[in-house]
């Protein structure tokens, strides 16, 4: 990550960082750093390398021993002025200094493998999986899900690979947060939105903030969506065909409370949900019977249980097949017994 600024600009950023960072920090400090940021776009760029770079050193200095002996050099620096009586600025001024050595450091050494490492998170048929991701933002994993994960400097990168996950997306103006799936990118800046993956389709369903969807091939880039909340993007993998239509938030997402949520559901779209979570499945013996509305909220997991509540209201009977339940039209009972 080259940075254009001169040494002089890099090191005032890390000092004004550093002041800003510390615990006795004032209003009129702070006035003074926003004062001197707003002065040129090179300052507003330095500081964000400086405050972009005192989040990762830790992590890469883990990693590269050169990163190693900047941040002891800047420790050593510090420590000399925390052993005596010292003014408010300098101990801030020291660490400001190690940490304009990093970046200096850092700017001169394009060498260091700052390559984020690749963590990849599955889901059994039956887990549900909540995950804490580096940078504070939280994934929920559904059931028969898959996902790979990397957390750079200056990017956060998910890739979707199979199943279903909400995003809660902390927010973080420098690294964009991305999640690719099918050869499609959602976009996200301090958000929450949930994609999933079907064997012919990408879903990308927003219920906070806003996203941008958009292909991942550089030749596409002209095709984008922007999401507001309650929008759901369905993509078809086959033509690339979009379809955006309204969808209740909580409905969408309730899958990860442990609950199914249905209002005026399609019985069709509500048994894909319901076969997600349940061992014995559940097909329609009569596909007319897919656009009926159900509604009501269940506990993920228990198709039994749903099914007879599905069968208390709808015009439906259930026949246990064994391996399935079969639903049929009420009024067609002779017919389907013989």
């Amino acid at each position: 990550m080259p940075i254009k600024n001169n040494d002089a600009v890099l090191e005032a950023a890390a000092r004004w960082y550093a002041r800003v960072s510390a615990p006795d920090c004032t209003e009129e400090d702070r006035a003074g750093c926003e004062g001197w940021r707003r002065q040129s776009p090179a300052h507003e760029k330095a500081y964000a390398a400086a405050q972009q770079l005192s989040q990762v050193l830790g992590q890469f200095g883990t990693m590269d021993p050169r990163l190693q002996a900047m941040a002891s050099r800047a420790y050593a620096m510090g420590g000399a002025a925390r052993s005596g009586s010292v003014r408010r600025w300098a101990v801030p001024a020291t660490l400001a200094a190690g940490l304009a050595v990093a970046l200096l450091g850092y700017r001169l050494a394009p060498s260091i493998n700052t390559s984020p490492a690749e963590v990849v998170y599955a889901t059994a048929a039956g887990e549900h999986r909540d995950l804490t991701l580096q940078d504070g933002s939280v994934v929920h994993l559904d059931v028969a899900s898959n996902i790979k994960v990397r957390m750079g400097v200056s990017q956060r990168q998910i890739s979707l690979l199979a199943g279903r996950a909400l995003f809660e997306v902390a927010h973080d103006a420098i690294r964009p947060f991305t999640v690719s799936s099918g050869g499609e990118r959602v976009t996200a800046i301090g958000t929450r939105f949930q994609v999933e993956r079907e064997d012919q389709f990408v879903v990308v369903t927003l219920t906070d903030g806003s996203v941008s969807v958009a292909p991942e091939a550089a030749d596409a880039a002209s095709q984008q969506e922007i999401l507001q909340v309650g929008d759901q993007l369905k993509i078809k993998l086959a033509d690339g065909t979009w379809i955006k239509r309204t969808v209740d938030p909580q409905v969408a997402t309730s899958w990860s409370h442990g609950r199914l949520i249905f209002r005026a559901t399609p019985l069709a779209e509500a048994l894909e949900e319901v076969n997600r979570y349940a061992s014995k499945k559940v097909r329609l013996g009569d596909a007319t019977l897919g656009e009926l509305p159900v509604s009501g909220s269940f506990i993920a997991g228990d198709s039994g249980l749903v099914v007879s509540a599905f069968a208390a209201v709808l015009p439906v009977r259930a026949v246990d097949a064994g391996q399935e339940i079969v639903l049929f039209r009420r009024d067609e009972d002779n017919a389907t017994q013989g």
